[in-house]
């Protein structure tokens, strides 16, 4: 939910070519799902798009390294509106300080999203737009989930679960700077 709500946010501000930057994740790993639903978005809506899959390390020097020549790859070869959404607010972060070496500001050739809402993202030098987890309701739902296995393990005759129970939590969009 949290891309297909960021991709159509950069589509409805008029992006022409939307950008997904995060790392290669596994199809396996639910965390792929996010790259899934901006291409599906980005298709459906036939918008042109890329996935930059290409981040990885395990130090912010090393990420942001990788960041730097992401942005210049995209800075150099892509003159139109891009709307880039980022697979965390600290590459988001990373990203914003890349444009405003080079630029001093946030052109009008760019929009950032970024994701999870941390502290970073309304500290930044503009505050970023980000898709917010509800972690309470994220919380309050796995305490529930846990407390129904309990409550099943009590039983005479428990009948364990066969597979795990996966619930999807809507994120929230939340606009800040670096949109329209």
């Amino acid at each position: 939910m949290g891309a297909l709500q960021a991709a159509s946010l950069l589509i409805r501000d008029h992006c022409d070519v939307l950008i997904h930057i995060n790392a290669d994740v596994p199809k396996i790993i639910p965390a792929y799902n996010r790259i899934r639903a901006f291409e599906d978005t980005c298709k459906e809506h036939h918008v042109p798009y890329e996935l930059n899959l290409n981040v990885c390390g395990d130090s912010y020097q090393e990420l942001f390294s990788q960041m730097k020549i992401i942005f210049a790859d995209i800075d150099e070869n892509i003159p139109d509106k891009k709307g880039v959404f980022l697979a965390n607010d600290t590459y988001a972060n990373m990203f914003l300080n890349l444009i405003f070496q080079k630029y001093g500001c946030l052109p009008d050739t760019y929009e950032l999203v970024g994701f999870d809402n941390s502290p970073i993202a309304s500290e930044a030098i503009l505050p970023i737009t980000t898709i917010g987890q509800q972690i309470d309701v994220i919380a309050h739902t796995s305490m529930e989930l846990l407390v129904q296995q309990m409550e099943e393990r009590k039983k005479r005759k428990p009948v364990p679960l066969a597979e795990p129970i996966h619930k999807q939590i809507t994120p929230i969009l939340i606009r800040r700077e670096t949109t329209n």
